[in-house]
């Protein structure tokens, strides 16, 4: 009966004609004054219609007659009126009044979760994952309870209550790998973010060494990749990191690899006993560099690797066993000035050393080459592109000089 009544204003709402439903919904309330279901669709026209004040009203009116939340037909009405006013906690006041007469339903508990989820309400995304983990066994709401309990610790002001929660979810989630139940890259990285933000980084490179399943899960991801070697370095086992970022390059062309392999060998050279051993790891990175950069579709990150590595190197005072970075540049700059990205490659190891010599060289090596490149600019493309990436040096080397 309810829906039969409704129709012509869902009708009109779906064509859209706002207009037209709105003088629905007012027929039907001549007709029938108390007719809930007609006073949750107004609320939701009068939001979409701009009349925010006015639908705020009504709709607060209805939500406080407790016996209309029964009718499915007001649940959707009002929510999706609250959640286009913004108001969130009133959607979910929505919802925990309808869980007043179905207490069990899944998918309001559900609905109360996306809400508070959508809003940062970490509570009461909280309580809602609580209910539906009693209600079903599916595994799926287990991490809902464990991600709720994970941002709650990260929001949280609490510093009594948070390392509680953390402890909570990385139980639950020991309890999870136990069953065998992380089956996910996405599962994998709450458990680290749980880790994570417990300073738990010895833990973390374990959970990233095992084997079987989660071995498979972190091999197959790039970016799991990078973090493992970026726990090692965080743990100072940086032999494990450089070996591990040779693995991944070899099979893959990843700057933030090359960057994190640059540090770690950085590390390695500043702890190392005798120069001799520092030459050998300068030699063997320079060595992996060359290689890569003989390979197709790799030559590029390699040599703009080599200039990181030889900047990077000065930074930390070992310039000693490091190529010249400003000669490296220039090299890269001869076999790439072509590609539009090449000015912002370099620009950031150009910036990195103001020293007035450094600038000089830069400046020589610019005069050398800028008429060339003028003059060739019409020829093609490419001529062109390498002629606006050394403007773009010659304005850049203005600001620094």
């Amino acid at each position: 009966m309810e829906g039969r009544q409704l129709r012509p204003i869902y009708d009109a709402l779906e064509l859209p004609d706002t207009k037209y439903a709105l003088n629905e919904c007012d027929k039907l309330l001549r007709k029938h004054p108390n007719h809930y279901g007609a006073q949750a669709l107004k609320t939701f026209i009068l939001a979409r219609s701009g009349r925010p004040n006015e639908a705020l009203l009504l709709g607060k009116s209805v939500l406080s007659t407790p016996s209309a939340m029964a009718s499915a037909h007001v649940q959707q009405g009002l929510s999706l009126a609250f959640r286009a006013l913004g108001c969130p906690r009133e959607e979910i006041m929505v919802y925990t009044a309808a869980l007043a007469f179905s207490p069990n339903d899944e998918s309001l508990h559900t609905k109360v979760f996306m809400a508070a989820a959508r809003n940062s309400m970490f509570k009461e995304q909280h309580h809602a994952a609580v209910q539906l983990s009693k209600l079903s066994k599916q595994q799926k709401y287990v991490w809902w309870l464990v991600v709720s309990l994970l941002l709650q610790a990260k929001h949280s002001k609490d510093d009594v209550a948070a390392p509680v929660q953390l402890k909570l979810a990385e139980r639950l989630v020991e309890k999870a790998v136990t069953d065998g139940q992380l089956t996910s890259t996405e599962e994998l990285r709450v458990y680290l973010d749980v880790l994570d933000i417990q300073d738990k980084h010895e833990q973390m490179t374990e959970v990233m060494a095992a084997n079987g399943q989660l071995a498979a899960m972190i091999s197959n991801d790039p970016d799991l990749v990078t973090q493992r070697i970026s726990l090692l370095i965080k743990i100072g086992a940086y032999d494990k990191a450089i070996s591990a970022a040779i693995a991944a390059l070899e099979s893959r062309d990843n700057w933030a690899d090359y960057k994190l392999y640059i540090e770690a060998v950085v590390a390695l050279v500043g702890q190392a006993a005798d120069v001799e051993a520092k030459h050998s790891l300068a030699a063997d990175i320079s060595s992996n560099f060359e290689k890569w950069a003989g390979v197709r579709g790799k030559a590029r990150g390699a040599k703009l690797a080599q200039v990181a590595l030889a900047t990077r190197m000065h930074e930390a005072g070992h310039g000693d066993i490091a190529g010249s970075p400003e000669v490296l540049i220039w090299n890269y700059l001869a076999e790439f000035q072509q590609k539009a990205i090449c000015y912002s490659d370099i620009m950031q190891f150009i910036v990195a050393r103001r020293e007035p010599s450094v600038l000089e060289y830069h400046r020589t090596q610019l005069e050398q080459r800028l008429p060339a490149a003028r003059d060739s600019a019409a020829n093609s493309d490419d001529a062109a592109q390498a002629w606006v990436n050394l403007e773009k040096i010659r304005y850049l080397l203005q600001a620094l000089m």
